[in-house]
C-alpha cells in the first residue's frame, strides 16, 4: 500500500521546502568547527545513485534553476555538491563510467573499456553479454543467453561489504544492464535490469535463479504497461519554455520508433513501447519505485545495506532528442520531482536521518551538431568554455560505415579476406584471420586501418593500442588518458579519437540525436552530491575537481567499512 501511495505522490507533488539555497564555498574555504557527529549505526542504509548522462556542466547551469521543494535542492540543503568529479580515461561511457565509479579503478585495471564489442556478424553486443549465463523473467530461467559481471577483473564496492559484512543487503536496480552489474557486485540479494522486449525487469542465472516477490509490485509486464496508460506531458511548460534553446521538435532531433518529436509523446505510438518507455520519465519512476520496494521490503533490521540505483531515462533522451531539447528540460523537472518523492518514502521507511546517498553519473554529453557554433551561448565572448564544449560545427561517425572504409582499406592492402571485425565506439578490432597474419602482413594491415583511419577529417586522433605502455603516467594529458583506457588483451587494434563535438552515432536515431565518449570535460567531468545527515557537511559546494575515486571512497566511508 505505501508502495502505490509513493507512486502516486511521485507523479503529483511533494511537499514544499522553502529552506534557503546554500552559498557555494570552496574546498580551501575555512569552515566552522562542525559539532562531534553521532555515531554511525551498525545498520546504515547507503543509496548510491548514477544519474546516466548527467554532466558536470548540466547540474552547474540548471540545478540552481530548479524548484526548492525538488530532490536536487534537498540534497544541496543537506549535504556537499563537488561541482566536478573527473573520469581518469579518454573513452567516456556507460559501461566504463559505472565500473569505474564502484570499482575506483580505470577500464585498464577493469578490464571495462566499452559497452559494447563487435559480435562477429557484422553487429555489437554489450560486453556484459555471458553465453554461460540465462535471462530469468517472473516466470523462470529462460534459454536466453544473459549477462554477467563474468568480465570484470577487479572487486566492486558491494563485494568489498559482502567481505566485511557477510549479512548485508545488496541490491541494484536500472533499466540496463550495465547499469545495475557493477552496483550489484558479484553476490548481491538482487540484480535487475529492464528489458524491452519482454517488456519487463529481469536477472540473469549469473547473479539467481528467481526475482524477489518484492519485485513483482512495479517490475512485472503488467506494472510495466500501466506507466504507459497516458501519454508523455510536460510536467511544467512554464519552466521548459523559459530554459529551453529553441521550439519543440529542433533540429537534428530523432523519431524514435515512430514515437515523434513533439509533446505529447503516445506511447501506443511507437514500434517498440518498451523502448519508447525508457526514453522517458516512466522508465525512471520504474527504478525508483523498485528501489524503494527494495528498502521496503528487503531490508532487514541490524543489517546494513546498499541500494544502487542508476537511472538511465537521462541517456536515452539526450542521445534521441540531445540535451537542449524540450523533452531534456522536461525529463529534469520529472527526475527533479521524483527524487523527491523517492527521499520522502526513504524518510517513512527509515527515518530523515536513517539514510545516506552518493549521487554522481557515468559521463556527460554534448550538445546536437545542429545547435553548435555561433548559437552556443559559451561562444558568444569568445572566450573559452571551461567544459570545453565546441563553437565550430560538431557532426556524427556511423561506426558501420567507418568498419566498411576500413574493411575496404585492409582489402586494398592485403587482398580478399575478412580482415575487419567491426568498429565498437571508439575502438577498431580485427578478426581472428587478421591476428593470426605473419608479422609483416599484420603490420601492414595495421598501417593500412591505420591510413584510412586519419583520412577521416573528424578524427583528430587515431592511436595503435598495442602500443600503450605498460605504465600510465599520473596526470590527465591525452596520452594518459588513452593509458588507462585500454586494459591489456583487450583485443581492440585502434583507438579513434573524433575532434570536439563529433562522436559515434549511437545509433537510436541513426543520423539524428547526439552522444559522448569523448576524453574532454564535457563529456568526463561529472557532478557529486552526497548526504550523510550528521557527519558530511550541509550546505557547502566544492569548486575544486574530485578524483573519480571519491565515490566509491565516500560510500565506503557511509557504510562504515574501510577502503
Amino acid at each position: 500500500m505505501r508502495a502505490c501511495l509513493w507512486l502516486s505522490l511521485a507523479l503529483g507533488a511533494v511537499g514544499a521546502c522553502r529552506t534557503p539555497r546554500p552559498e557555494a564555498v570552496t574546498s580551501a574555504a575555512p569552515l566552522p568547527a562542525p559539532p562531534p557527529p553521532p555515531p554511525r549505526p551498525s545498520d546504515p542504509l547507503v543509496v548510491t545513485l548514477v544519474i546516466d548522462q548527467f554532466a558536470a556542466w548540466t547540474a552547474a547551469e540548471r540545478l540552481p534553476l530548479l524548484p526548492p521543494d525538488g530532490g536536487f535542492a534537498r540534497l544541496r540543503r543537506e549535504g556537499t555538491w563537488y561541482r566536478q568529479l573527473r573520469y581518469a580515461h579518454a573513452a567516456t561511457d556507460t559501461a566504463p563510467g559505472h565500473s569505474s565509479l564502484y570499482t575506483a579503478r580505470p577500464p585498464r585495471d577493469s578490464g571495462i573499456l566499452a559497452n559494447e564489442l563487435p559480435d562477429g556478424r557484422g553487429g555489437r553486443v554489450s560486453i556484459l553479454r555471458d553465453e554461460a549465463v540465462r535471462v530469468v523473467t517472473f516466470e523462470g530461467v529462460t534459454e536466453t543467453a544473459g549477462s554477467s559481471i563474468a568480465r570484470l577483473r577487479v572487486p566492486t564496492l558491494a563485494d568489498r561489504l559482502r567481505e566485511a559484512r557477510p549479512d548485508a543487503v545488496i541490491v541494484s536496480v536500472s533499466l540496463k544492464d550495465r547499469g545495475a552489474i557493477f552496483g550489484g557486485g558479484r553476490r548481491p540479494d538482487a540484480t535487475l535490469w529492464f528489458d524491452p522486449g519482454r517488456d519487463s525487469f529481469v536477472t540473469s542465472t549469473g547473479f539467481s535463479q528467481a526475482l524477489p516477490p518484492w519485485a513483482r509490485e512495479h517490475g512485472a509486464p503488467d506494472a510495466v504497461r500501466a506507466l504507459r496508460s497516458t501519454p508523455w506531458t510536460l510536467l511544467d511548460e512554464a519552466f521548459v519554455r523559459a530554459h529551453a534553446r529553441g521550439p519543440d521538435a529542433q533540429p537534428g532531433e530523432g523519431d524514435l520508433d515512430g514515437w515523434g518529436t513533439t509533446f505529447p509523446h503516445d506511447f501506443t505510438r511507437a514500434r517498440r513501447p518498451g523502448g519508447a518507455l525508457r526514453a522517458s520519465p516512466r522508465g525512471d519512476l520504474a527504478v525508483l519505485s523498485l528501489a524503494g520496494d527494495a528498502v521496503e521490503h528487503a531490508r532487514v533490521r541490524g543489517r546494513p545495506m546498499l541500494l544502487a540505483v542508476s537511472l538511465s531515462s537521462n541517456d536515452y533522451i539526450g542521445h534521441v532528442f540531445g540535451p537542449d531539447s524540450w523533452e531534456a528540460w522536461d525529463q529534469l523537472r520529472h527526475l527533479d520531482r521524483a527524487l523527491g518523492s523517492f527521499f520522502q518514502r526513504l524518510d517513512s521507511l527509515v527515518g530523515e536521518g536513517g539514510w545516506s546517498v552518493v549521487l554522481s553519473a557515468d559521463h556527460g554529453i554534448v550538445g546536437m551538431p545542429e545547435l553548435a557554433g555561433g548559437a552556443s551561448p559559451w561562444c558568444g565572448d569568445g572566450g573559452r568554455d571551461p567544459w570545453e564544449r565546441p563553437c565550430g560545427a560538431g557532426g556524427r561517425l556511423d561506426p558501420d560505415e567507418v568498419g566498411r572504409s576500413l574493411q575496404a582499406a585492409a582489402v586494398a592492402a592485403l587482398g580478399p579476406g575478412e580482415w575487419v571485425l567491426g568498429v565498437a565506439d571508439p575502438y577498431v578490432y580485427v578478426t581472428p584471420a587478421a591476428e593470426a597474419l605473419a608479422p609483416e602482413r599484420r603490420e601492414r594491415l595495421q598501417a593500412a586501418l591505420r591510413d584510412r583511419a586519419r583520412a577521416y577529417v573528424d578524427v583528430e586522433r587515431v592511436v595503435d593500442a598495442r602500443t600503450v605502455p605498460d605504465r600510465c603516467a599520473e596526470d590527465e594529458t591525452p596520452e594518459a588518458l588513452l593509458c588507462r583506457s585500454i586494459p591489456a588483451r583487450s583485443g581492440a587494434v585502434l583507438y579513434l579519437q573524433a575532434r570536439a563535438g563529433v562522436f559515434f552515432d549511437a545509433g537510436y536515431t541513426l543520423g539524428q540525436g547526439t552522444s559522448h565518449g569523448s576524453p574532454y570535460l564535457f563529456d568526463r567531468a561529472v557532478p557529486l552530491l552526497v548526504r550523510d545527515p550528521g557527519r558530511e557537511p550541509a550546505g557547502r559546494v566544492v569548486e575544486e575537481p574530485q578524483p573519480f575515486t571519491r565515490y566509491r571512497a565516500l560510500a565506503e566511508r557511509f557504510l562504515g567499512i574501510e577502503p
